[in-house]
């Protein structure tokens, strides 16, 4: 992998089976850079597809750093960053680590909460997520960036502090989603089905 890419119009087209991405071995290899593999890896989770992050290669940047990386430890380094995706399994993981934060495991739906989401229906809760993501976490620079997120009022944000999607700052180390930056449609569209996917587990709880 040479750049940055985008594949979404090939992956809507339903015949992409995988994704497969990683740098180059041997002492001519030029850079990987980590940025470009997770933005494949977004595109990958909103589209249902799987993802391998198969090998780191011999030149390796990761948040500015550059790591020169032997050949005999580029596929176990790539394994240890923990991004390869599994359509029925990515979530799962996910909530597992979740699971494992006595604060993230803390926040649950309350009586009224549910009322409201029964009142609302899914699609409106879907909508009003959206809609928060792109007005408060979206922003390439957010003033008040770990506050901007209220810990009651609505179901989604209840969601986003249980999900570690509720700054910029939790974004990056729960999901691997850069701060500085704009949210792209893609990445947007994944914080919006983590958030429901929970919505949806606490609702069917009894």
């Amino acid at each position: 992998m040479l750049g940055e890419i985008h594949i979404e119009k090939y992956l809507a087209s339903g015949k992409i089976e995988h994704v497969t991405c990683g740098g180059e071995s041997g002492e001519n290899a030029r850079l990987l850079e980590y940025a470009w593999v997770l933005s494949v890896r977004e595109q990958c989770v909103s589209a249902g597809v799987p993802f391998y992050f198969k090998q780191t290669g011999a030149l390796f940047r990761k948040d500015g750093k550059i790591y020169h990386i032997p050949r005999k430890d580029q596929i176990s380094q790539a394994r240890k960053a923990g991004i390869n995706f599994l359509p029925q399994e990515g979530l799962e993981e996910l909530f597992q680590r979740l699971s494992k934060s006595s604060f993230r495991s803390g926040f649950h739906l309350k009586e009224e909460d549910r009322e409201y989401v029964r009142e609302k229906g899914m699609e409106t809760i879907e909508r009003h997520a959206r809609d928060f993501i792109a007005k408060r976490l979206a922003p390439a620079e957010i003033p008040n960036d770990g506050k901007q997120t209220p810990m009651k009022g609505h179901p989604v944000f209840l969601a986003q502090h249980a999900t570690g999607t509720c700054c910029r700052g939790c974004l990056k180390k729960w999901h691997r989603i850069q701060p500085g930056t704009e949210l792209t449609k893609e990445q947007q569209d994944y914080v919006v089905r983590v958030l429901m996917e929970w919505i949806r587990r606490e609702m069917e709880k009894k």
